[in-house]
């Protein structure tokens, strides 16, 4: 059975449970690859390296469509928050930016498969 990055975004919601900072850094990172994820398999990118994330998101933005503009703007914000979460420790991560990257995590999927762009 072919995994679904999506199923990423179900785990970011059971980490939602635990109480500690890293199980609020470890839900960004699994929302931000479960949207990141469903959308680059989707899209005619061919890169592997580390810049594929950058890559994504520019495809997107430059894009003519107004709706994939949309998705690589939040995108681009939530692959900021990963990169927060992941690397610097400094920075406190509360429980309503966890709410709000789920949340936005959804939502560039539901964007992403919606048939009539706007």
């Amino acid at each position: 059975m072919r995994f679904n990055p999506k199923d990423f975004i179900k785990i970011s919601k059971e980490l939602k449970a635990g109480y500690t900072e890293a199980h609020y850094r470890t839900l960004i990172n699994r929302a931000y690859y479960g949207a990141f994820g469903y959308i680059r398999e989707r899209l005619p990118i061919y890169t592997d390296g580390i810049s594929v994330h950058r890559e994504v998101i520019r495809f997107l933005e430059n894009s003519p469509n107004r709706n994939e503009n949309e998705i690589g703007r939040k995108l681009k914000i939530l692959f900021n928050k990963r990169i927060e979460a992941d690397y610097k420790y400094h920075i406190e991560v509360k429980n309503f930016l966890c709410e709000y990257v789920i949340f936005e995590a959804e939502k560039i999927i539901v964007l992403f498969d919606k048939k009539d762009y706007f």
